[in-house]
């Protein structure tokens, strides 16, 4: 799964007429009228605002994708649907790709717009910067100071970052584990016994190139 934190924006012309598509991040599958809204206002002179977006609602142990698109006017599956296509080749999850088109005079006809929604999608994707979302566990640890390099190396070896670091009478380190990891490092940290302190552990997520 891919997803965006940040908004992108791209265009094409096809025949004298613009399309404008822009994609951005959903929090919430309620921040789509805010967007939607956003471009009417951006882009006043344009008939129509296909949109489509898919967006997971995630639930204790519950996973449910929803999709949508509009043709928002335009002949039936001649814009939503084709931007829709794009983000599911892409495996773009959270999203919403809105694509407003300003009339040119000249008509596309229905085989003409759908390449032109497929395109104007394809536009701003290739601009976008997409992030793999990790699920894993934040550890927060207390060692002795005799154990801080062996522990640190370790650590870098295992590719497992360190968030924080707090000195007092022993060593706090904050670290983030991801999921498929988890138990061969929980294994390696049982190695050094007692000397190790498991101080809180938590579920979460984070967000990377």
């Amino acid at each position: 799964m891919k997803f965006i934190k940040e908004c992108f924006y791209g265009e094409i012309e096809e025949k004298k007429s613009k399309f404008y598509a822009g994609l951005f991040p959903l929090e919430r599958e309620e921040d789509v009228e805010g967007f939607l809204e956003a471009c009417r206002k951006r882009y006043r002179d344009a008939r129509h605002h296909c949109y489509a977006y898919i967006y997971i609602e995630e639930g204790e142990g519950i996973v449910q994708e929803h999709k949508k698109q509009s043709d928002d006017g335009e002949p039936a599956k001649t814009a939503g649907m084709p931007i829709l296509q794009r983000m599911e080749g892409l495996e773009l999850k959270n999203a919403l790709l809105v694509v407003s088109r300003i009339f040119g005079g000249t008509l596309l006809g229905t085989g003409g717009l759908s390449r032109a929604y497929s395109d104007a999608a394809k536009a701003v994707l290739a601009k976008a910067v997409f992030l793999e979302r990790i699920e894993g566990w934040e550890v927060e640890l207390q060692i002795p100071y005799t154990l801080f390099g062996k522990l640190e190396y370790s650590l870098t070896e295992q590719e497992i970052p360190i968030l924080d670091k707090r000195f007092t009478e022993n060593v706090v380190l904050i670290i983030r584990v991801k999921e498929e990891h988890y138990s061969v490092f929980e294994k390696k940290i049982r190695e050094y016994g007692s000397q190790v302190v498991f101080l809180a552990i938590k579920k979460c997520r984070w967000y990377t190139r």
